[in-house]
Order: structure tokens, then sequence, then C-alpha cells
């Protein structure tokens, strides 16, 4: 089949989704994409025991070797939806403020002549910052529904779970990412991730201030 070859990528998202979430941790130092990839590995732990309290093996398949596997709810389809809501639920409430932040709108220039000239073309960056966010937070929407539908998909043509499978993870991973999400915006948590990216910023700029002193010693 056609579908056969992108259907078995998208059942790879969640590998490739911690690897991502992974690599913007480490690399980026993102504290979003930590707790997103806390979240995520939390969800699949509680899909996991709940495979083993349900004990309900996955759909026959051709190149089965007679070892029972169990399949309710799908690990791969509570990751998908489990990262789809806390990403939409993310860009929706914070209504583009990080989607905009670095367009000329945000800036303030003090090179006009006149404050009616300053009012009319800052209206025109603020029309341009809405429509960038509108933009940018769609294709966010549909990306990631794309992904998680079609992950959820691939796991039932694939032949790896049921209907009734996927939509147990489905709507389990819906109601943990939404339950992450509101986590998140407790103001213990967000002071906590606000004190984490102080204290990582304050690292970095160290770093990079220890490295600039010894590139000075050699020079």
């Amino acid at each position: 089949s056609v579908h056969a070859p992108i259907l078995a990528l998208l059942s790879l998202l969640p590998p490739f989704g911690v690897c991502a979430l992974t690599t913007a941790t480490v690399i980026y130092k993102d504290v979003v994409a930590a707790y997103l990839l806390i979240g995520s590995l939390f969800s699949a732990m509680i899909s996991a025991i709940l495979k083993r309290v349900i004990q309900e093996p996955r759909p026959d398949r051709y190149d089965d070797d007679g070892n029972v596997e169990f399949g309710m709810p799908s690990n791969h389809s509570c990751f998908a939806w489990f990262c789809c809501t806390f990403l939409m639920m993310y860009v929706v409430q914070r209504r583009g403020v990080w989607a905009g932040s670095k367009l000329p709108s945000r800036r303030r220039d003090r090179g006009m002549s006149t404050k009616e000239t300053t009012l009319n073309e800052s209206r025109w960056w603020i029309l341009l910052a809405k429509l960038w966010n509108f933009l940018h937070t769609s294709f966010t929407i549909i990306l990631a529904l794309f992904l998680a539908t079609g992950c959820t998909y691939s796991r039932v043509y694939l032949e790896y779970h049921s209907h009734l499978q996927v939509y147990a993870g489905s709507v389990l991973g819906m109601g943990l990412g939404a339950f992450w999400y509101h986590l998140f915006q407790t103001s213990t948590v967000r002071e906590f991730l606000i004190q984490v990216d102080g204290a990582i910023s304050q690292l970095e700029c160290q770093r990079i201030a220890t490295c600039c002193h010894e590139d000075g010693k050699r020079d």
C-alpha cells in the first residue's frame, strides 16, 4: 500500500518525540520542553500500568510468535494525544506572546518624528503580529492534530491495536495532557520553572564569560 510507509513513520512518533524533547532540553535548555518530556514519560508509565492491570491482548498479527502481549490502552495513542493536547492548550492560552515576541511590534522605535506617525506604524505592526500569531497557532494546532491522528490510525492499520485500544489510549492521553497543562498553570510549578530557567541562564552567562576570559588570556 502507498500509505504503509507514511503510517509506519507516523507510528514512530513517540521515540521521535522523546528525542526531540530531549534535544530541546539538553541543548537549548528549554524548561517547557523538559516539563513536557517529564509529562510524556509520566503518561507512558500510567498507560503501561493500566496495560498490566487490564491485560487485554493485542489483535492477532501475521508475525505473531505465540507470546501474549497486552494492548489496552495504546501507549502510542496515549503519548501522541498527551503531547497534542498540551501543545494546543499551550499555544492557545499563551495568546501568541511567545510566537510574536521577536517581531518589531514589541520594540519601541524612538526615531519617529511625530506621535501620529508612531501610532499609525505601531498599529500596522500590531496587526502584523496578530496575523503572524494566528498563522503560527493555526499551523501548530493542525500539525499536532495530524501527527496525533496519524499515529493513532497507524496502530490500527498496522494491526498492533484494536479500535477500542487506541480510543482508550487517546482519551487517556487527552485527559493526562489537560491535567498536565493545568498543573503547568499553577503558581507553584510556574515559579519553579522560572527559578530553574533563571539558574540555567546564570550558568550560561558564567560559562560564556569564562570562555571570553580564557580567549582574552590567549590573545
